[in-house]
Formats: C-alpha cells, sequence, structure tokens
C-alpha cells in the first residue's frame, strides 16, 4: 500500500475506492501493517466502494433534514426496472427486437449522461421534428423516466452526486479527511461534488493506491491463448510455492467471455484434486468475477421450483429440481427421484407441471409427494399482487416443499441463501416503483434480478488472485502477469453509446466514444500495471482463433522474455508417471442353461456386438432416452402391431380381402387403427397436441391401405397365428419368441411374417458370417421344431414405412409368395433346405457365444451398430478408437 494512504488511514480517514475489491484489498493490507507494527487490536478503517459512500453522504444528509425533496433513493434494481417498464410502455413509438437489451443501454445511456455532461438535462436539446433517430428517442425515454422519479419523489445513483452538489451549503463538516484512491481518472460530475464538498469545508485528497517501487516489466508470446493462460497459470503456481505469503495476481483482458475456461484450467493446474467427488473448493485461487445467481445451484433450485408453482417447466429443468440435494431425503432417495428424468422422456415429455411433478414422486417418493401436494394447496388458497406478498409467498412455498433440504448446508451454500434472502429483499423492494405485478411480470421481473446479480462466495484470502482489467487496477502484487494484450484487442476497440449523440460524446471525452480516447486509456491503464509488482509479465497469443496476432504496440517498449513451455495438466503427469497394466476382460460368467433373457433381441445383439448383449440383457443396461416430438418410434411401432393384428383378427383370410369392396375396406381400416389407437393411455394422449392424434390415424390407415394392396398380390392364404408365442432351444438356451403373424398357405406350408416400421436389410445381405436376420431365422427354425410335418415356404419382413412399404424376404418356391426373392437364388447351398441349416450353424453358434459369456467389444463392420447402440459409454469404443488412432500415437 502507499504509506501515504496507510497514513491517512491511520490516522482515521475515509478512503474512497473505485471498486469493492480494491476495497477489500487496503482492508487487508491496513490490518497486515498493524499486525507488522505489533497492534494488538485497532479501529476498522473506513474504506468505501465510491456508491457506498454516496449513499452515506446522502443518508447524512437525509438525517440532518437537509434535503426537502426527493429523499427517496432508488436501487439499483428499481431503477433498472423502472427503465424496463418505460421502455416496454413506449414500444408502440419505438418498436424494438429486444426492449430489455433497449432498457439497459437507456440505463447505460442516463449515467453517462449524468457523469460526462455538465450537470443540466442536455438530452432536451436532442428532440427533433420526425422524433425518430436514436437520440431522439433516448430523449423522450429520459423525460419519461425523469417524470418517473418526480412522481415518487426519488432520485437514483447517476443524479445522486448532482444532488450531493445542490445540498453543499447544507452538508455537515467532518473533521475526517477523505481520500479518493485508486481512481485512475474523475470523470465531471465527481469533480463538481469535489469542488462542492471542498467548498463546504470537507478536506479531500486524491492519492494513488500503489506504492512507488522498482518494478521490472517485461513480455512474453504464447501460441494460443489457452496455451498463454497455462503458463501464467504454472508461472504463478510456481511463485506460490516458492514464496507462500506471497500475493499472486493474473490479469486477463478477456475474463468475463473465458471465464469458464480459465476456472477450468485453473483448477486443473493448481488445484486438481479440488475436481474430485466431495472435495471443497481449493483457497489456492480465487476469481474477481462472480457467477451470476441462476447459476448457483442452491439459487437455482429456488428459481425453478417457484416456476414450477406457477407454470410449466421444460422436463431438463424439472428434473434436475426433483433430483435436487436441496430437497428433503434428498441423499436417500436421489437414485429413484433421478429415475423421473428417464420416466418423462420415454413418455415423450416435452414440459412438466406441478401435478405431474406430483404424480411422478407419489412413485418413488410418496411423504415428499404429499408435502408438495400440501403446498400446492396452500399457494393456490393465497392472494398476492404487491412484490411484498411474492417474496412472502415464495419464502412460503420454498418452506413448504422442503428447500433448502435438510442437511446442514457448507459454507457457500449458506452464503449463497443469503444472496436468496437478499434477492427477496431486494424485488420486495420494487413496490416503489412497481405496486402489483402479474404472476408472469413478477415471476421474470425476480428471474431478471437474479441474472443481473453477481454471487462470489468468500473466504480466506488466496494467495493467487485471477481479475478482469478494471478489478485488477489499482492493486499491489508481488507478482503479476497480465494476459490476453494482443494487437487488436489492446487497445479496446471505441464503442460508444448507440443512444447518445456521437459528437456529444466525443467532445466530453466519453469512455469508448473515440479511438484516441481508449489508446490514451489503454496507455495510462497498461502503465500503471506496469508498477504494481516487482515483476511484472505482459502476454499475447501469436494466434487466436485460427489467425496470426501480434502483441500490442503499448508493451513493445518492454524487454522480451522467452516463449513459456507449456504447461503439463495433472492427468498427464500422472499418466507418464505411472506404468499402466493392461488386462484383457472380455468373458462374462457363463449362461446357465434355461430361459434366456432378451429372446431374439438377446441373439441380434449378439450378433451385431457381443459386448451389447451382455451389458443390455445381461446387465441391464438401457442407453439414456433420447426427447423426441410426438410419439416415440416405439409407440408408433407398437400402434402399427396392434392395428395390424385388430385388423387380420376380423377379416382372417386372403379370399375375405378380396371379397371387401372399398368402403368396407376403409370401414375395417378406420375400425382397426381406432382399436389400436385405445392402447395408448389416455393420459399419454393429453401430453400430445390434440392435432397428432388425427394425423397418427391418418398415418396408419395410409400404412394399412398400402400394405393390404400388397397382400391382394399373393396367392391364396389364411391367417394361422397372430402374436403368437413359442420357444426355440440353441446351445442349451432357452430362447422366448414372440411371432407377428402366420400364414398357411392353400397350397400346404406356413409362411412367417414379422412387422418393421424401421430399416430392413435386402435378402442378398442377410448372409454375413453373423446374420444379419436372425429374426426370421429363429422364426423359421421354432416353427420347424413346433410342426415338423409342414414346412415353412416363405419368410419375409413387412416392411411398413412412409415413404412405402415392401415385401422383404425369401420363398422357397414361386408359388409360395411371387413378390420374394428365391431361395434357389440367394440362399445358401441354393436351397431352402440349405437356407435353414446355415441359419441353425449361425445361430446355435451365437447362442453357444451367450452361454459361455462371450462378451468382446467386437461391433459388425458393416452396418455398424454403434450409431444405434447407445451404450458406448460403458464399452469406451470411442476411447479404444482414439487411444489407437495415429494421431495419438504421433503425439
Amino acid at each position: 500500500m502507499n504509506p501515504a494512504l496507510l497514513a491517512a488511514l491511520a490516522e482515521g480517514a475515509i478512503v474512497v475506492t473505485p471498486n469493492r475489491r480494491l476495497a477489500r484489498f487496503l482492508h487487508r493490507d491496513f490490518d497486515l501493517a498493524q499486525r507488522a507494527r505489533g497492534e494488538i487490536a485497532w479501529p476498522t478503517p473506513s474504506i468505501l466502494p465510491y456508491p457506498q459512500w454516496l449513499e452515506a453522504l446522502w443518508a447524512g444528509a437525509v438525517a440532518a433534514d437537509a434535503v426537502n425533496d426527493a429523499a427517496f433513493l432508488l436501487t439499483p434494481a428499481q431503477s433498472a426496472l423502472q427503465w424496463r417498464q418505460l421502455v416496454e410502455a413506449d414500444q408502440a413509438h419505438a418498436p424494438l427486437l429486444d426492449a430489455r437489451g433497449a432498457a439497459a443501454l437507456a440505463a447505460e445511456a442516463w449515467s453517462l449522461v449524468h457523469q460526462w455532461g455538465a450537470g443540466g438535462e442536455s438530452w432536451r436539446a436532442w428532440r427533433d421534428a420526425n422524433d425518430a433517430d436514436d437520440p431522439a428517442v433516448f430523449a423522450r425515454w429520459a423525460e419519461g423516466y425523469a417524470a418517473g422519479l418526480r412522481a415518487i419523489h426519488g432520485r437514483d445513483l447517476a443524479l445522486l452526486p448532482d444532488g450531493l452538489v445542490a445540498l453543499r451549503g447544507h452538508l455537515s463538516r467532518n473533521s475526517r479527511a477523505t481520500v479518493f484512491a485508486g481512481f485512475l481518472e474523475l470523470t465531471p460530475q465527481q469533480e463538481r461534488l469535489h469542488a462542492a464538498l471542498r467548498n463546504a469545508g470537507r478536506d479531500l485528497q486524491q492519492l494513488e493506491s500503489l506504492p512507488d517501487l522498482r518494478a521490472n516489466a517485461s513480455r512474453t508470446v504464447a501460441a494460443t491463448p489457452r496455451d498463454e493462460i497455462a503458463a501464467a497459470l504454472d508461472w504463478a503456481r510456481g511463485h506460490a510455492f516458492t514464496r507462500p505469503e506471497a500475493r499472486i495476481g493474473i490479469v486477463v483482458e478477456d475474463l468475463a467471455a473465458r471465464r469458464d475456461e480459465i476456472v477450468a484450467l485453473a483448477e486443473d493446474l493448481l488445484c486438481p484434486g479440488a475436481i474430485l467427488p466431495g472435495a471443497t473448493a481449493s483457497a489456492r485461487f480465487e476469481i474477481s468475477l462472480g457467477i451470476a445467481l441462476p447459476a448457483v445451484p442452491l439459487i437455482g433450485n429456488a428459481l425453478d421450483l417457484i416456476t414450477l408453482a406457477e407454470s410449466a417447466l421444460p422436463i431438463g429443468s424439472a428434473a434436475v429440481a426433483l433430483r435436487s440435494p436441496y430437497l428433503p431425503a434428498a441423499e436417500e432417495e436421489w437414485p429413484r427421484r433421478a429415475r423421473i428424468e428417464r420416466d418423462w422422456l420415454e413418455e415423450g415429455r416435452r414440459e412438466v407441471t406441478l401435478s405431474d411433478a406430483i404424480g411422478a414422486l407419489r412413485r418413488c417418493s410418496p411423504e415428499l409427494a404429499a408435502r408438495w401436494r400440501n403446498a400446492r394447496d396452500a399457494w393456490r388458497a393465497t392472494r398476492r399482487s404487491t412484490p411484498r406478498e411474492w417474496a412472502d409467498t415464495w419464502r412460503s412455498w420454498l418452506s413448504a416443499v422442503g428447500w433448502p433440504g435438510s442437511r446442514p448446508l457448507d459454507s457457500a451454500e449458506y452464503q449463497a441463501r443469503e444472496a436468496w434472502e437478499r434477492l427477496l429483499g431486494q424485488f420486495a423492494s420494487l413496490g416503489a416503483v412497481a405496486p402489483r405485478l402479474a404472476p408472469a411480470r413478477a415471476l421474470a421481473s425476480l428471474r431478471s434480478l437474479a441474472a443481473e446479480t453477481l454471487f462470489q462466495p468468500e473466504g480466506g484470502v488466496a494467495p493467487i488472485q485471477i481479475l478482469g482489467l478494471l478489478e485488477g487496477t489499482g492493486l499491489a502484487f508481488d507478482a503479476l502477469w497480465v494476459a490476453g494484450l494482443a494487437g487488436d484487442r489492446w487497445p479496446a476497440a471505441r464503442s460508444p453509446n448507440p443512444l447518445l449523440p456521437l459528437a456529444w460524446q466525443r467532445e466530453r471525452d466519453v469512455p469508448r466514444a473515440s479511438a484516441r480516447r481508449e489508446r490514451e486509456y489503454a496507455q495510462a491503464l497498461t502503465a500503471r500495471f506496469a508498477r504494481a509488482a516487482p515483476e511484472v509479465v505482459f502476454s499475447s497469443a501469436a494466434n487466436i482463433d485460427d489467425h496470426e496476432s501480434s502483441p500490442s504496440a503499448l508493451i513493445l517498449s518492454y524487454p522480451e522474455r522467452p516463449a513459456p513451455a507449456r504447461a503439463v495438466p495433472w492427468a498427464r503427469v500422472m499418466a507418464l508417471g505411472t506404468k499402466l497394466e493392461t488386462t484383457v476382460d472380455n468373458r462374462a460368467p457363463p449362461l446357465a442353461a434355461g430361459r434366456a433373457p432378451g429372446g431374439a433381441r438377446l441373439i441380434a445383439a449378439q450378433s451385431d456386438c457381443p459386448f451389447q448383449a451382455v451389458a443390455r440383457f445381461r446387465l441391464c443396461v438401457e442407453p439414456w432416452p433420447v426427447p423426441f416430438a410426438g410419439l416415440s418410434p416405439r409407440e408408433r411401432g407398437m400402434l402399427v402391431h396392434a392395428a395390424m393384428a385388430a385388423f387380420w383378427t376380423v377379416v382372417g383370410n386372403h379370399a375375405a380381402l378380396l371379397a371387401l369392396a372399398e368402403p368396407e375396406l376403409a370401414e375395417r381400416v378406420g375400425t382397426a387403427v381406432e382399436s389400436a389407437l385405445v392402447l395408448l393411455p389416455a393420459p399419454r394422449w393429453r401430453t400430445l397436441p390434440p392435432l397428432l392424434r388425427d394425423g397418427e390415424a391418418r398415418r396408419l390407415r395410409g400404412l394399412l391401405k398400402a400394405w393390404l394392396a400388397v397382400e391382394r398380390g399373393r396367392p391364396p392364404f389364411t391367417v394361422q397365428a397372430i402374436e403368437s408365442s413359442t420357444s426355440l432351444k440353441l446351445a442349451g438356451l432357452e430362447i422366448g419368441l414372440r411371432r407377428d403373424r402366420i400364414d398357411a398357405l392353400a397350397d400346404g406350408g406356413v409362411a412367417i411374417l414379422d412387422y418393421k416400421t424401421g430399416r430392413v436389410d435386402r435378402p442378398r445381405r442377410w448372409f454375413d458370417e453373423r446374420p444379419r436376420a436372425s429374426q426370421l431365422g429363429l422364426y423359421t427354425l421354432a416353427q420347424r421344431a413346433v410342426q415338423r410335418t409342414l414346412a415353412v415356404r416363405a419368410t419375409a419382413y413387412a416392411a411398413l414405412r412412409p415413404e412405402g412399404v415392401a415385401a422383404v424376404g425369401v420363398a422357397a418356391d414361386e408359388h409360395a409368395w411371387p413378390a420374394l426373392d428365391r431361395a434357389a437364388v440367394i440362399a445358401p447351398a441354393g436351397t431352402w433346405a440349405g437356407l435353414e441349416e446355415w441359419w441353425r450353424t449361425r445361430l446355435e453358434g451365437l447362442a453357444a457365444e451367450i452361454a459361455r459369456g462371450h462378451a468382446v467389444v467386437a461391433p459388425r463392420p458393416r452396418p455398424s451398430p454403434c450409431p444405434h447402440c447407445g451404450l458406448q459409454p460403458l464399452c469406451r469404443i470411442e476411447s479404444i478408437r482414439r487411444f489407437n488412432s495415429p494421431e495419438n500415437n504421433n503425439e
């Protein structure tokens, strides 16, 4: 700390800083100085960020009865809501795509006008005849905002300094000096306030927060922005190990945009143990930029629970809310509550209401369901309209549903709970500018207020501070690294406020208004960083987003140091330092003789990939459901099967089909479709748009009519069995089967049909080393085992797809089913007997693999089953492929 500033604090001066972080650092430095002097106790220094100092001055003026008008001071939340209401109400004059963004720009313009203007209502001069350009629109909004403030006898923080200037003759004298510390520049408004306070007899000073020291500044260039941050973290880690008591700073030019990436890198390089389950947050580093309140798990859960009480939630958000650790008995019932999301996905839900959530909890957590049901009844009986009533009702609702749970909160969670209470307090204060709020507006305002509020739990002062440019200026360190100073980013590009006249902004030297202004500001900031520590490193990246980049001209005068070595992640360090063992584990325990799980699907899976068969049918592993719109493929297939079964149960044979006239055929098809549709439960239909049922009925009618046209061209047949069950013994295993349909042919023998609504392989592709139509082979062998004297003369898939229907299969002869491929042409050995023998040999081999536990990860090459498997997180085949790839071997 600057010795002059330390002396001023020791003498009881009030120190004003441009931000909270500098105030916190100065507090710490003052305490360290007192300890170094051997003090045991000392008065707490008065160090305030600038806005809080203004509020303290105003509160003193109000307490002294010096304020006769507009004594009410709006909070930032109240001011933001006032701007949003005004801009949204003005949509008739100025339609906007983003009213919320326009309100934020207007609030910023309002502050700039007062900070950099002459102190009057300069926007009045921007009104023009057509009232159409941006400054004129802002002038209209500013008039409305000012009128709104007058109506409630209030003022906001932008007006507060000029209000204090107006009270200069009534401000009480204060014997304590006031010191502005760490300000790079003062706005005209601040200078007017300084002059007024000095004229009122106040002792105001301006001091630099940095000590006068000899700094050794240098610059370096890393390969990429990621390598640059990794090098800075590695450099900071080295300093921290060498001097544990040192204060090390890393300032990042674009910290807000890269926060998540930088936190992940910092955890990896500085405290790898923090990512392990159950590990607490590390105190080795602290990042200045907090996260928005909705991203804090405890607060995000509260917001979702409140939303669920009022309206529907997307199933992802609702599922997270139900399996949250901030509900009663969460640890014990988490696995059962986590199953709810899978059920909702399988049901095809997109949104979930409170009643849906209670119904789901009733199956897995009845006590919590009863609690929520009572809370719902109390919610419906409560009247609320004012912001305070809303805040009280939300607080009661959360308590009734059991938030924040039954386990003790840790330090960060406790601070988040306090931040939530402050958020509700801020929302309740909105009643001053919005006396009544409709439910949707109340919830939107709460979420907006939460999104604009940052949260960062406090703890011990970490040795490594990661800061943005503005947070880092004015802070003193033992070592400092400033990253991101590329030529195209530093100085920053000009970015004037679009609602203010550009000439006005340039004339008053408003921040971001001109390239000259940004260059001079960046020069001053760079010079300040260069003397903020005994060792300072400026850095940039040589390649940004695949484009070459040069260092900023503002750091070229500093000597260049060698490019930093690439930091090695901890996982790589562990891998290089450990000799890994290799073991082959591709065999499951043998499957005992008897009924095998999965039926025909088990054999098909074993043919596709042995590991998939073991995982899916013996370990009962299921892929995570994929969200879908409307009915699921499984539901659509079920409806097709049911409609076909209903039709042929009534019609029965080929002759009856041919006898049906078109009107009667349409009636029979319609009846079959309606009987199928009722099989889908009514609650499921209620989750779907009403038109979808009609559309599905049309689809089914179209498929049936198209397929029946195929059936009309067949030789005569009689339906012998529909949805019949049987079994087949292979290699000591009993394979359960369910056949869609068996037809008795008029000239002897049977034909086997299997309905398929998905992709079907052509028969010429069935006869790979590992069979691709194992289902039809199993049905054929099972039929021969049941009726040995009755020949199977045809077996086929009924391919039923919206783009077309077809019979795809094999016939023993041309009289069985002329449309099918002949066994003599495509079957092994050129005969139907050879086909059956090939199937028996191959399917017996697959069953033997299953029986002995053969479970190697070996999917068939073509067509690969992997895109439709969904078990890759378990088999890790993609990891194996990457590990064995040439690119990986070349690293």
